[in-house]
């Protein structure tokens, strides 16, 4: 959810603003004085400030630096009906985002707040994973092996690790127990999803900038790189990385060493490098997609971790960690699974692996009225091979039978067309991409909402 806080003493344009932005999907509050918008900060956590510049008591680009004080990320856009040039300069000095005229334009206003906030939510990838504890489930051989390399792999810290497998077996997961299990726990874990950052973004979002390195660059920023600094940088999908930037990760890699964009003084960052991927990088490093140099820099330990349907002994411990963590989230209290269904669960193919369980029990989870777990959703999926499609086609339902989930039905048709795409396509998602008429950073983003 888009969230924008609006100081503004007047009521009227308090009121404009907050009907026109909820109309346009933002959720909204708003306060008078500096003070109320203060408190309204510790519960609402906005993202965006509107801050009218000519409140009654101070000068709203007087109170920039107090609202960044209270909540370091929060964006502030400044408005005023008396603006010049020299005090737009002096608003972005200050650490104001942007700067808006009065009489505004609501359009204006949204643009530039869904700019602002789609560049916060670009840095998705500062995801720090600082002490969060996770497990790795399974009773199976494989799940214990994983647990004992995991345990081996975080005494030896500074070694690189690649983590190999498909969409969905838990590598963030085991990436992250990784870090917990060595001596850089006490500093950050950075995950950087190498297919979320657009292309253009990718070097000042990985190394940062100097100031006036590019126009917009008012101030230098340091790159998730560097505020890894003592921990370790999480390279989440890494095949998908660009070969510009491959050059500049092996750089890193080799003297620990970078440059920030427009900068000219090399920066050193002790970081350790765990690196992940569902592609054949062999394939791709014949391909001339990744390079060779790069692939044995981050390949020095390997762990691989096999699909679900190959540790099929560890799905009912999955089932009751998954019990408690819906019981906790929807507070419900679910003591089994129909005995059916986990039959089924079972028998399943799990293409989507611990992910896809992880979706079918929440779903369970909304529909669950008792204390049983029964199915409630299809476990039957289209198989494709080669170019024909076998097993049942995706059936619509009759509505006359009761509800359903639109946005449920139209995800398991659209993860049916991905499927099939993926597969044709030998999981090159640039290729399905075209095949289905999107970017590829678009099918990337949908493949990543099965997260």
């Amino acid at each position: 959810m888009k969230k924008v806080l609006i100081v503004d003493d007047e009521f009227l344009i308090r009121f404009t603003l907050e009907e026109g932005l909820k109309d346009r999907g933002y959720e909204t509050q708003s306060a008078e004085t500096v003070k109320d918008a203060l408190e309204k900060m510790k519960t609402f956590h906005p993202q965006v400030i509107l801050l009218d510049n000519r409140l009654q008591d101070s000068l709203g680009i007087d109170e920039i630096s107090t609202f960044r004080s209270a909540d370091e990320e929060v964006q502030v856009i400044l408005m005023t009906a008396y603006g010049s040039v020299a005090q737009a300069v002096e608003a972005t000095k200050r650490g104001a985002y942007d700067y808006i005229l009065k009489p505004f334009d609501i359009d204006e206003i949204d643009r530039i707040a869904s700019r602002c906030i789609g560049q916060m939510q670009d840095r998705e990838s500062l995801e720090f994973l600082k002490g969060k504890t996770q497990e790795f489930i399974g009773v199976s051989d494989a799940a214990m092996r994983i647990r004992r390399h995991i345990e081996l792999l975080g005494k030896n810290s500074t070694v690189n690790v690649l983590i190999r497998g498909e969409t969905g077996t838990g590598k963030e997961v085991a990436a992250s127990l990784i870090h917990a299990c060595s001596d850089r726990r006490d500093h950050l874990m950075v995950r950087i999803n190498c297919s979320a950052i657009p292309e253009h973004l990718m070097e000042s979002e990985l190394f940062g900038y100097e100031r006036g390195a590019f126009a917009g660059a008012m101030k230098t920023k340091k790159g998730l790189i560097e505020l890894a600094a003592g921990g370790t940088v999480f390279l989440d999908e890494i095949g998908e990385l660009p070969l510009s930037m491959q050059t500049k990760i092996l750089t890193f890699l080799d003297h620990k060493k970078f440059k920030r964009v427009g900068g000219l003084e090399d920066i050193e960052v002790d970081a350790r490098v765990i690196a992940a991927t569902n592609r054949n990088l062999e394939h791709a490093v014949k391909q001339g997609e990744f390079r060779e140099d790069l692939f044995y820099r981050i390949n020095v330990m390997e762990l691989v971790i096999p699909p679900l349907r190959d540790r099929r002994e560890d799905i009912p411990a999955l089932c009751d960690y998954y019990l408690k963590y819906y019981n906790g989230m929807f507070g419900k209290n679910i003591t089994h699974v129909d005995p059916d269904f986990m039959r089924e669960l079972l028998l399943y193919d799990w293409k989507g692996n611990v992910r896809e369980l992880k979706n079918i029990f929440e779903r369970c989870f909304l529909f669950c009225r008792g204390d049983v777990l029964e199915k409630h959703v299809e476990l039957k999926r289209v198989d494709w091979k080669d170019d024909t499609r076998t097993g049942e086609p995706f059936a619509l339902k009759d509505l006359r039978k009761g509800p359903i989930s639109l946005d449920q039905e139209v995800s398991m048709l659209e993860q049916i067309y991905m499927d099939q795409a993926l597969k044709l396509c030998g999981n090159n998602v640039t290729k399905a991409a075209a095949l289905l008429g999107i970017t590829r950073f678009s099918m990337k983003r949908r493949l990543d909402k099965e997260d």
